[in-house]
């Protein structure tokens, strides 16, 4: 990366970003050179092709008003005001005093050195240091220099975090401009981190329709609502796009990602804000059209202590679709049939799969284990959506979401983090060594109680063995990673790469590196699953 760039990166623990309803409809032409707000009649088609073609790096450009790019980071700078947490002895984050929020800091020392190696360069909230064995043998990025030796204020990561402001911007992009696009920033741990590094790359969403009539009917090529992951703790930036093509390879439903180069100009022209991942929302219903069995059914996005299936609560199951109905039989089912008596397993994988596609949850876990995926389902509360399939008589389906901790990024690498066994992020490390699920508590019951049905137990064994072929097979997923790492690199380093003030990977160097960083996790990761298999047929 050139002189001007720079090695500043904050990975902070991740926390659940609400999102926005919506219903994919109508958009209308625009003419190259005229700006002008999408206003036809008629119904745009989603454009799958157009937006979320994987053989370019698209561009965008947005244009916010002075005054109100201002009040958004005047909204963004009060994230900023939380407790702060200081650095402990020789330089690594503070161990935590309690609580699994307050867990990141030292998490964030170990998500700093995902895929690297011994004294390697890393950064924590823009402070420089080399990775280094740290508690529980972790690698965990060490502080050489800087406020870090000394204590560093800044914020803790907090869960339901408001949602931010929204400014009214145009967007261009393939020729056609629109106007009165909703634009807010999104994210929690990532703004923060953002936020007390200065960072200007932060994560966004684009909400181009409203129940507005001047907005009714506009859409970005039949995209209502999408969103912009700034690729954070992801030096290599492709495990969004990696993990979600892995999914739908073996048929699990995922939303569409692809790559985008943003500018922005709020006053003083236009500048580069890096290359984004933009992902569609599955409440925007092209997913569910193109997918599942349409946009018809309920749609939930979980979290919190429901969330788990332990019990159900009705706060834990936010509706994101049919959002007037206060009915939640279809998930309160659910929940009683894989609670209900085991005793008999043919009378209660009956009940439970009318109500509960658990052969989609057996692949989807499967192929989570194989793509080595950590912030999810069996170790927090968040991060996937249910669906209430039309096609299946509202049966319910498993739709996972967010992927940039896939890989090997962060604890999930199959180091022990961190000491203690307190539960939460404590077992990510030796959960992430149990590749058959075979110690996982009842705090997950939808993995400890199906898998402890043989049946359900031989079906996820097979599901996992060909979790290794196809697109995840060595030589396949070797040409993957090097074609969209080529694809990518202009965007992110050189002279046309991203900038000191709007960066996500860590240096120049790092980036180079990331592709064989991250085969060589997918590597480690299906000896060790290979290990199992091998040893459970013993």
């Amino acid at each position: 990366m050139r002189s001007d760039r720079s090695v500043h990166v904050c990975w902070l623990w991740r926390a659940l970003v609400v999102g926005i309803v919506g219903l994919s409809v109508v958009g209308a032409a625009g003419q190259e050179g005229r700006q002008r707000a999408t206003s036809s009649q008629s119904v745009e088609k989603p454009d799958y092709n157009r937006v979320f073609a994987m053989d370019r790096v698209h561009e965008l450009r947005i244009t916010i008003p002075a005054e109100r790019f201002d009040e958004m980071q005047r909204d963004l700078a009060r994230i900023g005001r939380g407790r702060g947490r200081g650095f402990g002895p020789g330089g690594l984050p503070a161990p935590p005093p309690f609580g699994m929020a307050d867990a990141a800091a030292l998490q964030e020392a170990v998500i700093a050195c995902g895929g690297k190696t011994v004294d390697a360069e890393c950064s924590v909230r823009g402070v420089g240091g080399r990775c280094a064995t740290g508690p529980d043998d972790s690698l965990a990025c060490r502080i050489l220099q800087g406020p870090g030796r000394g204590g560093f204020a800044g914020p803790a990561p907090a869960f339901g975090q408001p949602e931010r402001m929204a400014v009214r911007v145009s967007v261009r992009s393939s020729g056609r401009t629109w106007a009165n696009v909703r634009m807010r920033y999104k994210g929690n741990s990532s703004l923060m981190g953002a936020t007390a590094t200065g960072n200007g790359k932060v994560p966004f969403r684009l909400e181009f329709g409203s129940d507005e009539p001047s907005n009714r009917t506009q859409s970005f090529f039949g995209f209502r609502k999408l969103t912009f992951s700034s690729n954070f703790a992801d030096d290599s930036q492709l495990r969004e796009v990696l993990a979600t093509e892995v999914l739908r390879y073996r048929g699990i439903p995922a939303a569409r990602a692809a790559f985008y180069g943003v500018f922005v100009d709020s006053g003083d022209g236009a500048k580069y804000w890096g290359l984004y991942t933009i992902v569609e929302d599955p409440a925007d219903g092209a997913m569910l059209d193109a997918q599942l069995g349409g946009r018809r059914g309920n749609l939930y996005r979980p979290e919190g202590p429901g969330a788990s299936w332990t019990r159900f609560e009705p706060t834990s199951f936010e509706k994101k679709t049919n959002e007037d109905g206060a009915d939640f039989t279809d998930v309160i089912a659910a929940i009683d049939a894989l609670h209900s008596d085991m005793d008999y397993g043919a009378a209660w994988r009956a009940r439970l799969e009318r109500v509960f596609d658990v052969e989609l949850f057996l692949r989807w876990l499967a192929v989570n284990t194989a793509i080595e995926n950590w912030d999810t389902y069996g170790a927090m509360a968040h991060n996937y959506y249910l669906y209430g399939d039309p096609a299946q008589g509202g049966r319910l389906r498993w739709i996972p979401w967010d992927h940039n901790m896939s890989f090997g990024a962060g604890p999930g690498g199959g180091r022990g983090f961190p000491p203690g066994g307190r539960g939460g992020p404590a077992r990510f490390g030796r959960r992430s060594q149990d590749v058959l699920h075979r110690d996982v508590g009842s705090e997950w019951p939808l993995i400890s109680r199906i898998l402890s049905d043989p049946v359900y137990a031989a079906r996820y064994r097979v599901h996992l063995r060909d979790a290794l072929g196809g697109l995840m097979a060595p030589d396949a997923v070797a040409q993957r990673v090097r074609e969209l790492h080529q694809l990518i690199a202009p965007a992110v380093i050189g002279p046309r790469g991203e900038l000191k003030t709007h960066t996500t990977v860590s240096s120049e160097e790092a980036f180079r590196d990331s592709a064989d960083a991250l085969l060589k996790s997918i590597t480690l990761r299906r000896e060790r699953i290979q290990t199992a298999l091998a040893e459970s047929e013993q």
